[in-house]
């Protein structure tokens, strides 16, 4: 009897662990056909099921209203040919928008691979170990006897196709400017190979359609076809090294010079991390200085010059003091651009987003009897002006040198 898929999204600790997860879910989707599962590997759990073109605007009924996508469409194929070796032979719609995909343009398709450590490898290649990687294994045969009502993936560019397959999956991929796309739920297709990488990688694609959700709204059916297994973060770091020892690096993925130095760079890079206390300097804690409020204080001394948050990789974010004054913002709101922004020559600098607010963000300015003590260079990374002591409130001269 085939071993059945956890309920639950398994947890992987090892390449091991994987393979077994894998054979798991191939023996009870084929038990008796020769037939695998497709995998997609994600550097975030959390993350969706979500194609490229669909980041593009709030809503994709918008998308459709205005024809995005078919302006997409028409200027990578008008621009395309000069740049690359690689393109379709003729007009076929579907070889352009596999060759956009293949190199990032935004597309309703979503990268699946039939190698189940290339999916890992993928998974957990650019995650530096700080949160959770995922690799989703599909049914695409079981996706399309559902939406398509046929038990098969079909080539839609393929030579030899025939003319019923082709037009069985043409509804998907309408021809731009003339059609409208009509389908909602997604289906599984397979590429031509119109460049190396798609060969290498083993790519095979889900085409999506109207509805947001898409592949998502298959999730917990009593017959799944969808499945997720999760990387925990502290294991994300061990699994590429036993995938790089396997011989599963960006040199198999990425078989070019590109590739290789990757590769090459990863061999050789350390990938232990520091204990996250070194270089810290200052910590939150009540203020003094601004009573009911917040502030930042010294836990060891800060010579003059210092910077006072080394390791603060956090981005400013730079606008119009008048774009927020014309949003027009719920009080709530723009306190936060109040209490947490920097003012110069009518524009406000701020985090890229406020939930990702850092201990920098939380300094008070220098006031009538309260002088600076830190003050930010023309990079706006703040330096000590004065030796700061331990227990030290920090204080800004929020105008930069």
């Amino acid at each position: 009897m085939p071993a059945k898929v956890p309920a639950v999204d398994p947890i992987i600790e090892s390449v091991g662990d994987f393979l077994n997860e894998a054979n798991k879910i191939k023996t009870e989707w084929f038990p008796d056909e020769d037939l695998r599962p497709w995998y997609r590997g994600q550097k975030r759990a959390e993350w969706g099921l979500l194609p490229g073109l669909y980041r593009l605007r709030s809503t994709f009924k918008q998308i459709l209203d205005d024809q995005i996508e078919d302006e997409i469409r028409e200027d990578f194929i008008v621009r395309a040919p000069i740049f690359s070796e690689y393109k379709p032979a003729g007009d076929d719609d579907w070889e352009w928008y596999f060759l956009m995909q293949h190199y990032g343009a935004p597309t309703r398709l979503l990268d699946w691979t039939q190698g189940a450590l290339l999916a890992l490898y993928f998974a957990v290649k650019d995650n530096p170990g700080h949160f959770d990687a995922a690799v989703w294994a599909l049914d695409p045969y079981a996706l399309n006897k559902r939406v398509l009502k046929r038990y098969e993936v079909i080539p839609p560019s393929a030579q030899g196709v025939s003319n019923k397959d082709r037009a069985s999956v043409k509804p998907w991929l309408p021809t731009r400017f003339r059609q409208t796309l009509k389908r909602s739920r997604p289906i599984a297709v397979f590429p031509t190979h119109v460049a190396p990488r798609i060969s290498t990688q083993r790519s095979c694609f889900t085409i999506h359609g109207t509805d947001y959700l898409g592949l998502v709204r298959f999730v917990g059916l009593k017959r799944p076809f969808l499945h997720k297994l999760v990387i925990p973060s502290f294991r994300v770091g061990s699994i590429k090294r036993e995938l790089i020892d396997s011989g599963i690096d960006e040199a198999t993925i990425f078989p070019d010079l590109g590739g290789l130095a990757k590769a090459v760079e990863a061999e050789y890079t350390d990938s232990n991390h520091s204990l996250p206390h070194l270089g810290v300097v200052a910590r939150l804690q009540p203020s003094k200085a601004y009573p009911g409020r917040v502030g930042v204080f010294a836990i060891s001394t800060i010579k003059k010059g210092q910077r006072a948050f080394f390791g603060e990789n956090e981005e400013i974010l730079w606008l119009d003091k008048k774009t927020i004054d014309k949003a027009h913002l719920p009080s709530a709101a723009r306190k936060l651009y109040d209490d947490f922004s920097l003012h110069r020559d009518g524009r406000v600098g701020c985090p890229i987003n406020f939930n990702r607010l850092t201990v920098a963000w939380y300094l008070r300015p220098a006031k009538p009897g309260l002088g600076a003590n830190v003050r930010p260079d023309r990079y706006y990374e703040f330096r000590a002006l004065r030796d700061i002591k331990p227990g030290e409130e920090l204080i800004a001269d929020f105008s930069p040198k």
